[in-house]
């Protein structure tokens, strides 16, 4: 359990991070006059899925661990979570979090 805790907590770092540099990067590039065309909504979600992709091929190239097919969609996966934190922000995530597993947080 406590392990758990730990990846659970790693994850939510790690997510957090990634949302802010996926708002660093759509402020930037939104000033590039011609991709200001494209709505924002469907940049951020580019964006978290390729960073997030990214990330994690650079993790596993860092630990030589072995790519299998299933991480590449648990990463894919969680370039969407990043994009509803970077949307949305945290406040909307928790109440998300909190409406679903209402007697887990305290």
């Amino acid at each position: 359990m406590e392990t758990l805790l730990q990846y659970g907590a790693a994850l939510v770092t790690i997510v957090g991070l990634l949302a802010f540099m996926v708002s660093l990067i759509v402020q930037v590039i939104k000033g590039i006059k011609w991709l200001e065309k494209i709505p924002t909504d469907i940049l951020v979600f580019v964006i978290s899925i390729g960073l997030s992709v990214a990330v994690f091929f650079a993790y596993m190239q860092y630990m030589q661990y072995a790519i299998v097919w299933y991480m590449i969609v648990a990463a894919v996966l969680i370039g969407f979570g990043v994009a509803y934190v970077a949307m949305f922000g945290w406040d909307k995530a928790s109440k998300l979090w909190s409406r679903f597993y209402k007697n887990k947080i305290e």
